[in-house]
């Protein structure tokens, strides 16, 4: 029997490896959901037929943003009070990724948004949970 007090989790990769590499490549698909909301944002701004269109692409720029940073900083932050445990807060991570790659293709951007939303799915599926194993602390 397991008491957990002793026990951390691992990759599945011996000594947690692949999990070590792939964290920054997690942090950098952050990085690029960001990028490509603000763009996605200006560009949806930007198509529609309106008077002012860049003041309205400004606004759904920084607005698209806005939305991923809340979703991001309310349940996936690691110091947020009300972060979800490993198998709810991959998903609230991947939603934000698919959200932003349904609009982007909207907007011409569609294999921007899917490569970006696969490479995230693998980087946080194996640097933040993907398949655990018990193994003692030293």
């Amino acid at each position: 029997m397991r008491s957990g007090r002793n026990e951390a989790p691992a990759s599945a990769l011996p000594d947690g490896r692949l999990a070590r590499v792939l964290a920054p490549v997690a942090f950098a698909c952050e990085l690029g959901l960001l990028v490509l909301a603000g763009v996605t944002g200006w560009r949806l701004g930007r198509a529609l037929d309106v008077p002012s269109r860049s003041a309205l692409a400004a606004v759904l720029s920084v607005l698209l943003v806005s939305g991923v940073v809340l979703v991001w900083a309310r349940w996936n932050a690691p110091r947020s009070p009300s972060r979800l445990p490993w198998p709810w807060r991959y998903l609230t991570q991947l939603a934000p990724f698919a959200g932003v790659a349904v609009l982007a293709a909207l907007v011409g951007l569609g294999w921007w948004g899917a490569v970006l939303a696969f490479v995230a799915a693998v980087a946080f599926g194996i640097s933040q949970g993907g398949t655990t194993v018990a193994r003692p602390v030293r």
